[in-house]
């Protein structure tokens, strides 16, 4: 990372203070931004939520009057971190796939049985999590089927989401042949029935962009794995390139799947996928746990983008087929997201620690300052938000995290290190989204009452296992 000690404000000085509603001095600012600047005692000045001026401590001390102004004490600050990809819906369910074993009852009778309210409270008790991890968003792909419900738990708690369509898909049928695992006539029953179903709820959240400081944005998200046609895929396409937001769908999951598929189209899918103009800049693509080495130059030209899954990729490591190329992809210039998927195996503060383990399992080990960016701004780029999120710049949204500058893992000698991947909850200081504090001294200070949050979460897990016959 390139160091600053004498970085100074990037606006015009004054010769009188310019108000502001908040400054943050005395801090290690890790910016994320191109160069990857770091300012040693730096200091932030927000106004009306967005970063008014980013520079050294003294100058913004000096050029900004602020009704409220906090010494870090030397902490780090550095953009709030982003779940690339999360079934935020499924939050509750995460420890519930031991019970299903051995009885004919799937995540997909979980999913076919959720309510809005079950939604509001997994979405809830995760935003809850997320914030005291240090994340100032999530992205859902389109797996809400209430999304007005969730959509409220930003407002909430004060955490970003995106979200997309409830289930964009024309050839659900796909879902049980490849992943049955997933389905049951009640979930499926909720999908479209067709292309004209699919095509009728197409874009049906964009509406959610037109307040570009709105906590809630939508992106365009098809289901993948071949549960959509050519036709319904350019649809979204095209919709995505006109709206100016991301088409993102599943891919590459299950290697061996992608592997039939090829052997259907007598051709590399990707191969087929540019022929058909399906790749391109407005194209993110999630999974992706099957990448040819000569397949990573085509990715980077068509400027697609990546979620990576940590968990959901060693899952696959030992199935015939994986490629994965995750550093690699990275080192190319293409943005990688690093996203929980289903947060099943650790915590959201654990993806870190789960990245760098698969990756050196994979044989594509990443080092710990891509882990950083992949957290931050490139998570923000796979969703589309990299102009307002993601680093912390002048005039983007002041969304940051504070650390505890006597947490230092690893003595300061690996800041990446310590920041995206051992640096645990224990170490969050403050959250900020847009401007306003969401956690102080590890609390969620937005009003939530955690403790009626936790007891809903749970009570809605119960109902729904019941629901579904997976307990009494």
């Amino acid at each position: 990372m390139q160091h600053d000690s004498t970085s100074t404000d990037q606006r015009l000085p004054s010769n009188a203070p310019e108000p502001c509603d908040l400054v943050v001095h005395n801090a290690s600012v890790f910016t994320m931004d191109a160069q990857d600047t770091v300012i040693a005692g730096g200091a932030l000045a927000v106004r009306d939520g967005r970063i008014l001026a980013l520079g050294a401590g003294r100058s913004i001390l000096a050029r900004y009057s602020a009704d409220e102004v906090i010494d870090a004490g030397g902490a780090a600050l550095h953009p709030g971190f982003i779940d690339a990809h999360v079934h935020v819906s499924q939050y509750t369910a995460r420890s519930v796939l031991p019970l299903m074993e051995g009885k004919p009852i799937t995540m997909g009778h979980w999913k076919g049985a959720l309510t809005p309210e079950d939604e509001q409270a997994s979405a809830l008790l995760a935003a809850l999590d997320y914030l005291k991890c240090g994340y100032t968003g999530f992205v859902d792909p389109g797996t809400i089927f209430a999304p007005d419900a969730v959509a409220a738990v930003a407002d909430q708690a004060n955490i970003r989401i995106w979200l997309a369509d409830p289930y964009i898909a024309d050839r659900a049928a796909s879902l049980a042949i490849n992943l049955p695992e997933l389905a049951s006539e009640s979930f499926l029953a909720r999908w479209p029935s067709g292309l004209d179903e699919a095509l009728g709820r197409l874009g049906s959240q964009l509406f959610r962009n037109r307040d570009r400081d709105g906590l809630v944005r939508a992106f365009i998200g098809l289901y993948g794995e071949a549960t959509d046609s050519p036709e319904l895929y350019q649809a979204a396409l095209d919709l995505a390139c006109a709206s100016g937001v991301r088409l993102q769908e599943h891919l590459g999951y299950l290697p061996a799947f992608q592997l039939n598929r090829e052997n259907i189209l007598d051709q590399p899918l990707l191969t087929y996928l540019d022929g058909r103009g399906f790749l391109g800049p407005n194209v993110t693509f999630i999974h992706m746990n099957l990448i040819r080495k000569n397949e990573i130059a085509l990715l980077a030209d068509r400027g697609v983008r990546v979620v990576w899954c940590p968990y959901g990729q060693l899952q696959m490591l030992g199935r015939p087929g994986t490629q994965a190329r995750m550093a690699a992809l990275q080192r190319s210039g293409i943005p990688i997201g690093i996203a929980s998927d289903i947060p099943r195996a650790s915590a959201f503060d654990g993806l870190g620690t789960l990245a760098l383990c698969a990756s050196t399992a994979a044989g594509d080990p990443v080092a710990a300052k891509e882990v950083l960016r992949m957290r931050t701004s490139g998570a923000a780029a796979t969703v589309g938000a990299e102009d307002e999120v993601g680093s912390l710049e002048v005039g983007k949204q002041a969304d940051f995290v504070i650390r505890q500058p006597n947490e230092a893992i690893g003595f300061a000698s690996d800041p990446a290190l310590e920041l995206a991947v051992i640096g645990g909850r224990h170490t969050i200081r403050s959250v900020f989204v847009a401007g306003r504090r969401t956690v102080d001294a590890g609390r969620v200070v937005t009003g939530i009452d955690e403790v009626a949050v936790t007891t809903q979460a749970h009570r809605s897990a119960r109902a729904i296992s019941a629901r579904i016959g997976l307990c009494a």
